[in-house]
Protein backbone atom coordinates (compact mmCIF):
# COMPACT_ATOMS: atom_id res chain seq x y z
CA UNK A 1 0.00 0.00 0.00
CA UNK A 2 2.85 2.37 0.78
CA UNK A 3 4.79 1.66 -2.42
CA UNK A 4 5.38 5.04 -4.09
CA UNK A 5 4.25 3.67 -7.47
CA UNK A 6 0.85 2.69 -6.08
CA UNK A 7 0.47 6.00 -4.23
CA UNK A 8 1.15 7.97 -7.44
CA UNK A 9 -1.29 5.81 -9.41
CA UNK A 10 -3.97 6.28 -6.72
CA UNK A 11 -3.45 10.06 -6.63
CA UNK A 12 -3.62 10.25 -10.42
CA UNK A 13 -6.82 8.19 -10.59
CA UNK A 14 -8.41 10.29 -7.82
CA UNK A 15 -7.54 13.44 -9.77
CA UNK A 16 -9.46 11.90 -12.68
CA UNK A 17 -12.55 11.58 -10.46
CA UNK A 18 -12.25 7.86 -9.77
CA UNK A 19 -12.88 6.32 -6.36
CA UNK A 20 -9.74 4.51 -5.19
CA UNK A 21 -9.16 2.06 -2.35
CA UNK A 22 -5.62 1.02 -1.42
CA UNK A 23 -5.03 -1.73 1.12
CA UNK A 24 -2.37 -3.96 2.62
CA UNK A 25 -2.74 -7.71 2.55
CA UNK A 26 -3.26 -9.51 5.85
CA UNK A 27 -0.16 -9.43 8.02
CA UNK A 28 1.51 -6.68 5.96
CA UNK A 29 2.24 -3.32 7.55
CA UNK A 30 -0.31 -2.66 10.30
CA UNK A 31 -2.90 -5.02 8.79
CA UNK A 32 -4.33 -7.71 10.99
CA UNK A 33 -4.09 -11.34 9.99
CA UNK A 34 -1.27 -13.47 8.70
CA UNK A 35 0.52 -13.26 5.39
CA UNK A 36 0.12 -16.59 3.54
CA UNK A 37 2.25 -15.92 0.43
CA UNK A 38 -0.65 -16.10 -1.99
CA UNK A 39 -2.87 -18.74 -0.43
CA UNK A 40 -5.40 -16.45 1.26
CA UNK A 41 -4.57 -13.07 -0.27
CA UNK A 42 -7.00 -13.36 -3.22
CA UNK A 43 -9.71 -13.29 -0.54
CA UNK A 44 -8.24 -9.97 0.65
CA UNK A 45 -8.72 -8.62 -2.88
CA UNK A 46 -12.32 -9.89 -2.82
CA UNK A 47 -12.93 -8.24 0.58
CA UNK A 48 -11.55 -4.90 -0.62
CA UNK A 49 -13.66 -5.15 -3.80
CA UNK A 50 -16.80 -5.98 -1.81
CA UNK A 51 -16.12 -3.15 0.63
CA UNK A 52 -15.74 -0.59 -2.17
CA UNK A 53 -18.97 -1.78 -3.79
CA UNK A 54 -20.75 -1.66 -0.39
CA UNK A 55 -20.00 2.07 -0.16
CA UNK A 56 -22.39 2.60 -3.06
CA UNK A 57 -19.87 4.57 -5.09
CA UNK A 58 -19.72 2.01 -7.89
CA UNK A 59 -21.45 -1.10 -9.17
CA UNK A 60 -19.23 -4.18 -9.10
CA UNK A 61 -19.11 -4.42 -12.88
CA UNK A 62 -17.58 -0.91 -12.97
CA UNK A 63 -14.78 -1.62 -10.50
CA UNK A 64 -11.28 -2.14 -11.85
CA UNK A 65 -8.21 -3.59 -10.17
CA UNK A 66 -4.69 -2.22 -10.43
CA UNK A 67 -1.87 -4.10 -8.79
CA UNK A 68 1.90 -4.18 -8.80
CA UNK A 69 4.05 -7.29 -8.38
CA UNK A 70 2.51 -9.59 -5.73
CA UNK A 71 -0.62 -7.43 -5.67
CA UNK A 72 -0.97 -7.85 -9.44
CA UNK A 73 -0.70 -11.62 -9.11
CA UNK A 74 -3.28 -11.68 -6.32
CA UNK A 75 -5.63 -9.60 -8.49
CA UNK A 76 -5.19 -12.12 -11.30
CA UNK A 77 -5.94 -14.93 -8.86
CA UNK A 78 -9.05 -13.09 -7.66
CA UNK A 79 -10.47 -12.67 -11.17
CA UNK A 80 -9.61 -16.32 -11.85
CA UNK A 81 -11.72 -17.14 -8.78
CA UNK A 82 -14.66 -15.24 -10.28
CA UNK A 83 -14.25 -11.68 -8.99
CA UNK A 84 -16.40 -9.63 -11.41
CA UNK A 85 -13.98 -6.75 -12.00
CA UNK A 86 -14.37 -4.67 -15.15
CA UNK A 87 -10.61 -4.45 -15.79
CA UNK A 88 -7.36 -5.45 -14.24
CA UNK A 89 -4.06 -3.72 -14.89
CA UNK A 90 -1.33 -6.09 -13.75
CA UNK A 91 1.96 -4.25 -13.37
CA UNK A 92 5.20 -6.26 -13.17
CA UNK A 93 3.62 -9.66 -12.49
CA UNK A 94 6.22 -11.75 -10.63
CA UNK A 95 5.88 -14.66 -13.06
CA UNK A 96 9.27 -16.18 -12.20
CA UNK A 97 8.13 -16.54 -8.58
CA UNK A 98 4.69 -18.13 -9.10
CA UNK A 99 3.76 -21.13 -11.24
CA UNK A 100 1.34 -19.52 -13.64
CA UNK A 101 0.99 -22.31 -16.19
CA UNK A 102 -2.02 -23.93 -14.51
CA UNK A 103 -3.82 -20.60 -14.05
CA UNK A 104 -4.15 -19.42 -17.66
CA UNK A 105 -7.45 -21.21 -18.31
CA UNK A 106 -9.02 -19.91 -15.10
CA UNK A 107 -7.88 -16.36 -15.89
CA UNK A 108 -9.18 -16.65 -19.46
CA UNK A 109 -12.63 -17.52 -18.08
CA UNK A 110 -12.82 -14.12 -16.36
CA UNK A 111 -14.86 -11.40 -18.03
CA UNK A 112 -12.37 -8.73 -16.90
CA UNK A 113 -10.39 -6.90 -19.56
CA UNK A 114 -6.77 -7.67 -18.77
CA UNK A 115 -3.82 -5.36 -19.39
CA UNK A 116 -0.19 -5.84 -18.47
CA UNK A 117 2.71 -3.46 -17.91
CA UNK A 118 6.31 -4.49 -17.67
CA UNK A 119 9.72 -2.92 -17.80
CA UNK A 120 11.95 -4.43 -20.44
CA UNK A 121 14.59 -5.02 -17.73
CA UNK A 122 12.27 -6.67 -15.15
CA UNK A 123 14.03 -9.73 -13.70
CA UNK A 124 10.88 -10.92 -11.88
CA UNK A 125 8.72 -10.55 -14.98
CA UNK A 126 10.90 -11.10 -18.02
CA UNK A 127 9.17 -9.84 -21.14
CA UNK A 128 9.43 -13.24 -22.86
CA UNK A 129 7.74 -14.92 -19.88
CA UNK A 130 4.97 -12.31 -19.79
CA UNK A 131 4.43 -12.79 -23.52
CA UNK A 132 4.09 -16.57 -23.03
CA UNK A 133 1.73 -16.05 -20.08
CA UNK A 134 -0.50 -13.59 -21.94
CA UNK A 135 -0.56 -15.70 -25.12
CA UNK A 136 -1.59 -18.74 -23.05
CA UNK A 137 -4.63 -16.75 -21.87
CA UNK A 138 -5.78 -15.21 -25.17
CA UNK A 139 -4.69 -13.39 -28.29
CA UNK A 140 -6.24 -10.22 -26.86
CA UNK A 141 -4.17 -10.57 -23.68
CA UNK A 142 -1.06 -10.93 -25.84
CA UNK A 143 -1.93 -7.61 -27.52
CA UNK A 144 -2.52 -5.86 -24.17
CA UNK A 145 1.10 -5.76 -23.02
CA UNK A 146 2.57 -2.29 -22.44
CA UNK A 147 6.37 -2.30 -22.38
CA UNK A 148 8.32 0.39 -20.53
CA UNK A 149 11.70 0.76 -22.17
CA UNK A 150 14.63 0.96 -19.78
CA UNK A 151 12.55 0.10 -16.70
CA UNK A 152 13.06 -2.64 -14.15
CA UNK A 153 10.61 -4.34 -11.78
CA UNK A 154 10.41 -1.42 -9.36
CA UNK A 155 9.70 1.29 -11.97
CA UNK A 156 11.47 3.93 -9.88
CA UNK A 157 11.30 7.28 -11.60
CA UNK A 158 8.55 6.04 -13.93
CA UNK A 159 5.62 6.43 -11.52
CA UNK A 160 3.92 9.33 -13.34
CA UNK A 161 4.28 7.61 -16.71
CA UNK A 162 2.76 4.40 -15.35
CA UNK A 163 -0.07 6.37 -13.70
CA UNK A 164 -0.90 8.05 -17.00
CA UNK A 165 -0.90 4.71 -18.81
CA UNK A 166 -3.15 3.13 -16.17
CA UNK A 167 -5.54 6.08 -16.34
CA UNK A 168 -5.67 5.81 -20.12
CA UNK A 169 -6.56 2.14 -19.93
CA UNK A 170 -9.25 2.62 -17.31
CA UNK A 171 -10.94 5.58 -18.98
CA UNK A 172 -11.43 3.92 -22.37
Amino acid sequence: MGVPLMAVIADHLCSQGMAVLRFNFGGVGRSEGVFSDGVDEPADVRSAFDYLVSLGEAEGENVSLVGWSFGAWMGMEAIADGLPARNIVAIALPLVVYHWENHAGRIAASTADRHYMVGDSDRFCPLATLEMFAAAISEEDARNIHILSGADHFLIGREEEVARLVSGILTV
